[in-house]
């Protein structure tokens, strides 16, 4: 694979989900719910033949990291990093984007929930793999899963009609949907061209980041001027890559043009988040 394609593996968590037996040092992403490796060792696991341990990083928070780092021996200590405050998703990708822009000018990043579990690890990764190329091209990627029953608790990601599942072949994004009330996620699974939106994403960091300084630019300053500047350490090269300075405040300018969202679908038998049926039993 690319030298240049790096995994961020989101793993926050506050231990809810399979309560009582996860807690918030011990949420669902370090238990084996499934077999006998946790669900953030399998996500690893699973990337390795595209993305080494080494070429990984995991955003977490304070109460998990050490269990993350005794799990993940392969993955870099330094790599796995606890926020200091939990700010949900943008913020965490776009942290992650100014440290893989830092160390890798050229930096493409897929990112992961740590808490899917997939049937068809090959299959899985050849999609990946298309992902990472389309997001080297420039293009913001996403990818969906094809609903098997009207789920409220995820969002749901609009194709254009006609679109089929089960093959890498990219199509345009229309909209993303918010998680639906039963009687909408209904309709969505009927019309047949809205996926559960997987929370996988692929696209290059430089990309990522002209995106937040134009759709999020509050959340994109105080990135840099906070956030990022904690973590980073531009002098550390990566994989023979020589190490890009961190971009200096004046040169914090709006993106002129919107990198149009791609979607890549799969095929409701390869995997889905650790499983919807029993979330609904259990929240």
């Amino acid at each position: 694979m690319n030298r240049h394609c790096y995994g961020l593996i989101l793993a926050g968590g506050r231990g809810t989900r399979f309560w009582p037996r996860s807690r918030r040092r011990s949420a669902k992403q370090v238990l084996n719910v499934v077999g006998e490796r946790s669900l953030i060792q399998a996500t690893v696991d699973r990337l390795a033949p595209v993305i080494p341990p080494e070429r990984i990083w995991i955003l977490t928070n304070h109460h998990l990291r050490d269990a993350i780092v005794a799990q993940l021996p392969a993955v870099p200590k330094a790599q796995v990093l606890a926020e200091p405050a939990q700010r949900n998703t943008a913020p965490a990708i776009g942290l992650a984007a100014h440290i893989l822009r830092s160390l890798d000018s050229d930096a493409v990043m897929g990112v992961f929930p740590a808490d899917h579990v997939v049937t068809h690890p090959a299959v899985y990764r050849s999609v990946v793999r298309a992902a990472f190329g389309g997001a080297a091209a420039g293009h913001l990627m996403v990818v969906g899963i094809q609903p098997r029953w009207p789920e409220t608790g995820y969002g749901y990601i609009e194709f254009p009609r006609g679109v089929q599942a089960g093959t890498p072949e990219p199509f345009p994004v229309k909209r993303f949907r918010e998680k639906p009330a039963l009687a909408q996620a209904r309709r969505y699974v009927a019309a047949g061209n809205f996926y559960w939106n997987s929370g996988m994403f692929f696209w290059r960091a430089g990309v990522l980041l002209d995106q937040l300084r134009q759709h999020l630019p509050k959340t994109a300053t105080l990135l840099l001027m906070k956030g990022a500047p904690r973590f980073i350490v531009p002098t550390v090269p990566t994989n023979g890559v020589k190490a890009a300075p961190h971009p200096a405040a004046p040169a914090f300018v709006t993106s002129l043009a919107v990198t149009p969202i791609i979607g890549i679908m799969f095929g409701a038998i390869l995997f889905s988040p650790v499983p919807a049926e029993l979330h609904s039993q259990l929240e």
